[in-house]
């Protein structure tokens, strides 16, 4: 069967409205359950929604349509979501040790993705989406890479499966080897996917602020993958228009007290233009494409998150 070509008015509408109450359930649904990344949740509803009404009555120019507005607006709406005023509450030296843990994840993803021979860039979307910012990421540099729908569901799929993973071992680890609180916050924000995920399991140690912290440095490299990953991708220089008035908005949000009150209205908006593009994304795959997703995506992720817990670990402990 395929998908209807002809995006009108009504067919843009029409999407939308589906679209924006499979993100908003996707929400509810990670508001009962804090495990669940609402991104991850939307591409599930979608591709769920597909297979029960069909592709063919679909309008894909509509899907495209929409997606090509909520990627950009939930890119410039992630400023509000950008804390670098994290980088004032760890020390240099962790700082430091954050930045070398993220590139570790992605050179240990990307080396054994172009190793074991999958595509160049469903290799990065894992690997960044690992080391940064879980799912956001993923929706952020999937356009700036031309990463197909497919990539881009694969990569986010992945790295949901061995966060979740991290964030169940990550408690273990902490009573086994007795780690104090600092040790455990930084194991859980510089090793785990997704913020939802180090919230659950840094409470366990009550150690939330801290990891937290941890993580936002993270997502506040953001845009330094945005510039550097498609460089690696095409071998020269490429520096994406957004990211100007996207750390602009950024700075501005993170240290002008009287914005802060207009970043923390603004940041679930991000969430939700991300979730709709990913909703979409759902929308327009047949669940057939995905069987390219074979169990050496995973083993590379785990791998790449299992060396950096490994190697964090002989830090904070020896």
């Amino acid at each position: 069967m395929q998908h209807k070509a002809d995006g009108s008015i009504r067919d843009v509408l029409i999407v939308s409205v589906v679209a924006m109450s499979l993100a908003i359930l996707a929400y509810l649904i990670s508001v009962r359950f804090e495990f669940i990344d609402p991104l991850f949740m939307s591409l599930l509803l979608g591709m769920a929604v597909r297979a029960a009404v069909g592709g063919e009555r679909l309008n894909y120019e509509a899907i495209t349509t929409l997606v090509r507005f909520t990627i950009p607006a939930g890119i410039v709406l992630y400023s509000a979501k950008i804390p670098l005023y994290t980088f004032g509450m760890a020390s240099v030296n962790r700082i430091v040790e954050i930045i070398w843990v993220m590139a570790l994840y992605f050179l240990i993803i990307f080396t054994l993705g172009v190793k074991f021979g999958m595509g160049r860039r469903l290799t990065a979307l894992i690997a960044t989406g690992s080391a940064v910012c879980g799912a956001s990421a993923i929706a952020i540099l999937s356009p700036l890479i031309r990463a197909r729908k497919e990539e881009a569901s694969i990569a986010i799929m992945t790295i949901t499966a061995v966060g979740l993973t991290g964030a169940m071992i990550a408690p273990i680890l902490k009573d086994v080897l007795h780690l104090n609180p600092e040790s455990y916050a930084f194991l859980a924000g510089a090793t785990l996917h997704q913020t939802g995920l180090v919230k659950i399991a840094s409470s366990y140690g009550g150690v939330e602020e801290s990891a937290l912290a941890f993580k936002g440095i993270r997502i506040s490299m953001i845009a330094a993958a945005a510039v550097a990953v498609p460089w690696l991708l095409r071998g020269k220089p490429s520096f994406p228009l957004f990211i100007p008035p996207f750390l602009a908005l950024s700075v501005l949000f993170s240290f002008v007290e009287p914005l802060k009150p207009v970043a923390m209205l603004l940041s679930p908006f991000a969430t939700f233009a991300f979730s709709v593009a990913l909703a979409c994304i759902g929308l327009s795959i047949h669940m057939g494409s995905l069987e390219t997703a074979r169990l050496r995506y995973l083993h590379t992720a785990y791998a790449g998150w299992v060396v950096v817990t490994l190697l964090v670990l002989l830090g904070e402990v020896g």
